[in-house]
C-alpha cells in the first residue's frame, strides 16, 4: 500500500477596500499603483471587503513539487456593498507562480487566490494576487501581506472588460499572529505533522530567497541586465523610411534630427516634435506601447520629424560643464532645425508639438523669428510663463551650487544611483529612499530630486507601464545645471526672459513680445496632477486671453495626468493623442483634401 498523503491547512483573514469602475478614470490600468489608488478611493467611500478563508492542501508533497497545483480555499466573504456575508462556493490558492503579465517585469513570483461566490442569486468572482518583486528584500513583509484584488460578475477564471471593483486587501500583524496558530496537518504522528508544516515553510522561504537574494549578490553592472529595450531603440515605429539628419548650429554644435516617413511623397503637412530637457526623441517613440510618432503616422500624417536639441540625453556634451542657456536653444537650435526641415519639405505646413522646456524654447524661438510655415503649435506643461512650487523654487536657487560646489559633479542624472563603487550617487540613492517611499526605483527618485516636488514628481505612477518605469534611467539623461539657472531667473521674473540682463537683440520679456505678434493657433496642455510646472499653461492661457480675447489659443487641463505621462503614459494614445490630432486636423493645410 502507498503512503497516505499528508495534508496541511491554515486559516487566513484579510481585509481592505475597493473602488468601482465609475469612480476612477484609469480603472482599466493594471499596475500595482493603480490598485493602491483604487483602495484609497474605496476607503474614502467606506467600501470595505473582508474574507475569512481556510486553505487546505490535500497532498503536501504533490503541491510543493508542482506549482500548477492549487489548494482548496473555503470560507466566507463580508462586503456590505455586495450584499453582506456570503459563502465561498469554490475557491483555489496557488503558493508561488510566475506572473503572466509582461508589464509587471519586476514581479518574479505571485500568490493567487480565486473565489466564486453568490449574492442575491447573482454570481461573482474574486481574484487576488500577492506580488513578490525582484530584489526588493526590504519590502518582504509588505509584499507577502498585500493582496491586489479584482471582482467581476459571473463565475469565470478570466476577468471581463467590465469589473465590479478593484482594490487592495491586507493581512495585519494581529491577523498574521492568529494565522500562525491555525496551521494543522493530517500526519499520522507529531513528527509527520511537523514535517508537513516545515516543508511548507521551507518552500515558502526558498521562493522568497530566489526572488530576493540574487539581486543582493549581483555585481552592479548586472543590475541593468533586466532592461527590455536598448537605449535609443527605434523598435516602436513602423515606418517605411527612418533617417537621421545632423544639423550644425551657428554657435558650433551638432544636433540630431530624426525623420519618420510612412510615405516618401511630398506632404502638405508635417509634424515636428520637441522633447523636454534631459529627455530625447526616445520619449516620442517608446516601443512598449503606442507612441505619438506612430499615432501620427497611422492617422494621416506621413512625415514626422523629432528634434534632439542640445538638451537631449542623446548628446554626450551634456555630461560636461557648459554655459548653454535657453536663449542659445531658441536662437540656434530651434532656428537651425526648422530651417533644415523647411528646406526638406518646401511649402509644407509645420505642426509643432513641444513638451516642457521644449515648449518654452519653441515659443521663444517663434518670438525671435515668426515663421509662416508653422501653422499650429501644441505645448505641454509650460510655455512662456513658468510656475513652480515653493520647494521647486528652493531647489532651483540652491541646486546648482550644491551639486557643483559641494557634491563636485558637473551634472545631475537619474543614473547617478547606479554609478559603481562608493560614489556620491550611492549615498544620495539611500537618502532619497528615506523620503520617496512611493516605489523602489532609484532613477524615479532621482527624477523627483532633479525636478518638481511630489512622490513621484514627473508623472502619475498609475499611468506608466511597468516596463517604462523600469527603464526610466534610459529615458531621462544628465545635464549641466546652467539650464536650471536660466529657468530660475524666469520663475523669479514671472515670465520667460533672457539669461543675461543685456541680451542685445533678444526681447527682454519673451511673453510680452510673443503676445504683441500674430502667431499660429496655440493649443496649451497641462496635466491636473502636474508637479513640475503646476498651473503654468493654465495661467499662460488666461494671460493671453486677457490681453487679446480674439487670439486663437485654447487650453486643456487633463484629469488624472501629470507632467511626463502626457506623452509617455501607456494610455496616452487613447486619452490624449486624439485631441492633439483633432487640433492639428483643424489647422492642417488643405483640410478636406487628401494628405
Amino acid at each position: 500500500m502507498g503512503s497516505v498523503p499528508v495534508s496541511l491547512a491554515f486559516s487566513e483573514t484579510m481585509h481592505g477596500h475597493f473602488a468601482t469602475q465609475a469612480e476612477i478614470d484609469f480603472f482599466r490600468e493594471d499596475s500595482l499603483e493603480n490598485y493602491r489608488l483604487c483602495s484609497e478611493i474605496g476607503e474614502a467611500k467606506a467600501r470595505s471587503f473582508r474574507f475569512f478563508l481556510k486553505i487546505t492542501i490535500d497532498d503536501m508533497e504533490a503541491f510543493l513539487h508542482d506549482p500548477t497545483l492549487t489548494a482548496r480555499a473555503e470560507g466566507s466573504i463580508e462586503c456590505l456593498a455586495l450584499g453582506g456575508r456570503m459563502l465561498v462556493e469554490t475557491g483555489s490558492f496557488n503558493l508561488f507562480v510566475k506572473p503572466g503579465n509582461e508589464q509587471s517585469s519586476t514581479i518574479v513570483r505571485e500568490m493567487h487566490y480565486q473565489l466564486f461566490f453568490r449574492s442575491g442569486g447573482k454570481a461573482f468572482t474574486f481574484y487576488g494576487f500577492k506580488a513578490i518583486e525582484d530584489g526588493h528584500a526590504l519590502a518582504v513583509w509588505t509584499e507577502t501581506t498585500t493582496l491586489y484584488a479584482r471582482i467581476w460578475e459571473g463565475h469565470s477564471p478570466k476577468a471581463p472588460d467590465d469589473l465590479v471593483g478593484k482594490g487592495v486587501l491586507r493581512l495585519t500583524a494581529e491577523d498574521f499572529i492568529e494565522q500562525l496558530k491555525t496551521f494543522e496537518s493530517s500526519g499520522v504522528d507529531l513528527a509527520a505533522r511537523a514535517a508537513g508544516v516545515t516543508a511548507f515553510a521551507k518552500v515558502f522561504m526558498g521562493q522568497l530567497w530566489q526572488a530576493y537574494f540574487p539581486r543582493l549578490i549581483q555585481p552592479e553592472p548586472e543590475l541593468w541586465s533586466h532592461v527590455k529595450y536598448p537605449v535609443h531603440s527605434l523598435q516602436g515605429v513602423r515606418a517605411n523610411q527612418i533617417t537621421g539628419h545632423s544639423v550644425d548650429t551657428k554657435d558650433g554644435l551638432t544636433l540630431e534630427v530624426q525623420r519618420f516617413q510612412k510615405s516618401t511623397k511630398p506632404q502638405k503637412n508635417v509634424i515636428v516634435l520637441f522633447h523636454g530637457l534631459t529627455t530625447s526623441t526616445d520619449m516620442f517613440i517608446m516601443p512598449e506601447h503606442a507612441n505619438i510618432v506612430q499615432f501620427m503616422l497611422d492617422n494621416g500624417y506621413d512625415d514626422v520629424w523629432s528634434v534632439d536639441w542640445r538638451g537631449s540625453s542623446r548628446h554626450a556634451y551634456n555630461l560636461e560643464p557648459h554655459s548653454f542657456n535657453l536663449d542659445d536653444v531658441a536662437l540656434y537650435d530651434v532656428q537651425s532645425c526648422l530651417d533644415r526641415i523647411e528646406e526638406a519639405v518646401p511649402g509644407a505646413a509645420l505642426h509643432v508639438i513641444a513638451h516642457c522646456v521644449g515648449g518654452i524654447v519653441a515659443m521663444m524661438a517663434l518670438t525671435i523669428q515668426r515663421r509662416a510655415s508653422v501653422r499650429s503649435l501644441t505645448v505641454n506643461s509650460v510655455g512662456l510663463l513658468p510656475l513652480v512650487s515653493r520647494w521647486s523654487k528652493i531647489k532651483l536657487h540652491f541646486a546648482p551650487f550644491l551639486v557643483e560646489k559641494l557634491l563636485r559633479y558637473p551634472y545631475v542624472s537619474p543614473r547617478m544611483p547606479y554609478f559603481p563603487g562608493l560614489s556620491t550617487g550611492k549615498w544620495l540613492r539611500y537618502a532619497l529612499k528615506l523620503v520617496h517611499r512611493e516605489c523602489s526605483n532609484p532613477a524615479c527618485h532621482m527624477i523627483s530630486f532633479m525636478w518638481g516636488s511630489g512622490a513621484p514628481a514627473a508623472y502619475e505612477h498609475a499611468n506608466m507601464s511597468r516596463i517604462t518605469h523600469d527603464r526610466i534611467h534610459d529615458l531621462f539623461g544628465g545635464t549641466s545645471l546652467n539650464y536650471h539657472r536660466h529657468i530660475c531667473k524666469m520663475v523669479v521674473a514671472g515670465h520667460a526672459r533672457p539669461m543675461k540682463d543685456d541680451a542685445g537683440a533678444l526681447p527682454a520679456d519673451y511673453l510680452k513680445a510673443y503676445q504683441s505678434l500674430p502667431q499660429a493657433p496655440l493649443f496649451l496642455l497641462g496635466g491636473a496632477e502636474n508637479h513640475i510646472f503646476p498651473g503654468s499653461n493654465k495661467a499662460l492661457y488666461q494671460h493671453l486671453k486677457a490681453a487679446d480675447p480674439l487670439r486663437d489659443v485654447s487650453f486643456w487641463e487633463i484629469p488624472g495626468y501629470g507632467h511626463q505621462d502626457v506623452f509617455m503614459g501607456q494610455h496616452a494614445a487613447e486619452d490624449i493623442f486624439p485631441k492633439l490630432l483633432a487640433f492639428i486636423d483643424a489647422h492642417a493645410q488643405g483640410q478636406g483634401e487628401a494628405q
